[in-house]
């Protein structure tokens, strides 16, 4: 496909009244930190302002899906973005919490009806996380 033939969702509209969370782990917090400040400084670019995105610590991705909850809940947001970065070890255990917090993020956009947009990284080392961040 020609990036001319890209299909087009129309002009970005964006509405300073929305409220956004940004949420990160602590997990591989030096990457997950510095991809909330770039989408923090793309949405204030876009015309959000910066009190009105909030930037949220969640311990881990298990847990983000929960911390985006209360964003929308305790603090009326309108979308949640959630990063984070689970890394292949030598058990599935990694495999089941990228599943699970897919699967939680999908389900609070059914739920709630707002947008939950999920960047967490499942990848085999943390360089294929830095290249990707």
């Amino acid at each position: 496909m020609a990036l001319n033939d890209t299909p087009s969702f129309g002009e970005i509209v964006v509405n300073p009244a929305w409220k956004i969370a940004v949420i990160h782990t602590v997990w591989h917090g030096e990457l997950t930190k510095s991809l909330m400040m770039q989408c923090r400084d793309r949405l204030i670019e876009r015309g959000i302002p910066s009190e009105n995105v909030l930037s949220i610590l969640a311990p881990g991705s298990f847990e983000a899906p929960l911390f985006a909850k209360h964003a929308f809940l305790d603090r009326g947001c309108d979308a949640v973005v959630v990063f984070g970065i689970i890394v292949q070890g030598a058990t599935h255990h990694a495999e089941l919490v990228a599943k699970e917090a897919a699967r939680a993020c999908m389900q609070l956009q059914q739920d709630t009806g707002k947008p939950v947009t999920f960047e967490v990284l499942f990848v085999n080392t943390l360089d294929d996380a830095k290249q990707r961040s």
